[in-house]
């Protein structure tokens, strides 16, 4: 049994059958499967979107791009979000174009380095313990401030000083050069021609694939399974929150049509001075996966913001404390034949990652199970 139909618990259950005789059964608690890797058309608009907002595959892994390039037509995109300062359209992560409008005057690659080295210098001598830290040290004070504090405020709900540095790691970087969009490292990007069903739906089709949604695996009846659960949702909720709950983040997208002349003209635009009602908004229809999408009056238009609301995604925060609680969950997993695995130990990782972890865990399993 996999608890979980997101894009972890998919890739396992199509490896598990297609490489051994075992049956899966597929357990999820939404009323459809890819959890938030999932897309549909839009009634009114035609548009293809993804409700909790706008996800792409990047990786530099042959073997998770040769596992979906076999099963779908991508796609290829290079994916660039850009960040509105001072009414202006700044591409990132932080590149030349970020530091020349932080420093007000065009630079050459060479002196944006030796500006923003200048700045962030005096900050290396501080633990880089936090974001904040972590983000002066390697930035500086003006980079920090305009593109920075205001957005992970917004996003994370708490000050950048009391959040693990790993959050400003894994969503920002620096170039001293013009940006090359917000996979630089990444050898492929795309996205699934025709949206992310036509990626997840096939790998549950399958007889010996038994999928159950709708259903939460901790209520009574509980499935039964014979040799193997893999749990892929949150460590906590499998433990009943014994040890207490991690701390959570909720955002939501709430989407609106509106008149095309009052949206942006890139995918997604993030609001870095934390004064917006929204931090980030999301136009899909600008998407290549919509193609050429017939020129129209009216635009689908996602606002993502903190809280609770439509199209809700709670996700754990990176923080110290949170930390150190998941390493206790862990230990109390000794059940030799319950396995936690996906994003409900990792919290987040993105799609690249996700499938190169399950085709990992296959490998590790198919062998027991012939």
């Amino acid at each position: 049994m996999i608890v979980g139909g997101g894009l972890f618990g998919l890739v396992l259950a199509e490896q598990l059958v297609t490489r051994c005789p075992a049956s899966v059964m597929v357990v999820e608690r939404e009323h459809h499967l890819g959890g938030l890797c999932w897309s549909r058309r839009d009634a009114q608009t035609g548009v293809e979107y993804s409700p909790y907002g706008t996800h792409i595959v990047a990786t530099s892994d042959p073997r998770v791009w040769e596992w979906i390039t076999s099963r779908v037509r991508m796609v290829a995109y290079t994916h660039t979000v850009h960040a509105l300062v001072a009414g202006r359209l700044i591409p990132l992560p932080l590149g030349l174009e970020a530091i020349e409008a932080a420093y007000g005057h065009a630079m050459s690659p060479e002196e944006a380095r030796d500006t923003v080295e200048g700045d962030a210098a005096p900050f290396r001598h501080a633990p880089a313990d936090s974001v904040r830290a972590l983000a002066l040290a390697q930035v500086g004070p003006r980079l920090y401030e305009m593109f920075v504090r205001g957005y992970v405020t917004a996003q994370w709900g708490a000050d950048p000083a009391d959040l693990a540095p790993e959050v400003f790691a894994e969503r920002f970087g620096i170039s001293f050069r013009p940006s090359r969009g917000y996979h630089p490292e990444a050898r492929w990007q795309g996205l699934p021609c025709g949206g992310y069903g036509t990626l997840v739906e096939p790998l549950a089709d399958h007889p010996r694939i038994e999928v159950h949604l709708g259903r939460d695996y901790r209520h009574p009846p509980s499935p039964r399974f014979r040799r193997l659960m893999v749990v892929t949702t949150p460590i906590d909720a499998h433990f009943h929150r014994q040890l207490g709950p991690l701390q959570r983040r909720s955002l939501h997208l709430d989407w609106r049509v509106l008149d095309a002349g009052d949206t942006q003209d890139v995918p997604v635009v993030t609001y870095p001075d934390g004064a917006s009602p929204h931090y980030r908004s999301h136009v899909p229809a600008l998407l290549p996966w919509n193609g050429a999408h017939a020129p129209s009056d009216d635009l689908l238009v996602g606002f993502e913001a903190a809280g609770p609301g439509p199209n809700q995604i709670d996700f754990v925060l990176r923080s110290p404390h949170n930390d150190e609680l998941a390493r206790k969950y862990r230990q109390l997993a000794s059940a030799p034949d319950v396995l936690l695995a996906g994003r409900g130990t990792t919290f987040y990782d993105d799609m690249g990652t996700t499938i190169g972890q399950a085709l990992a865990l296959a490998d590790r399993l198919v062998p027991g199970l012939t």
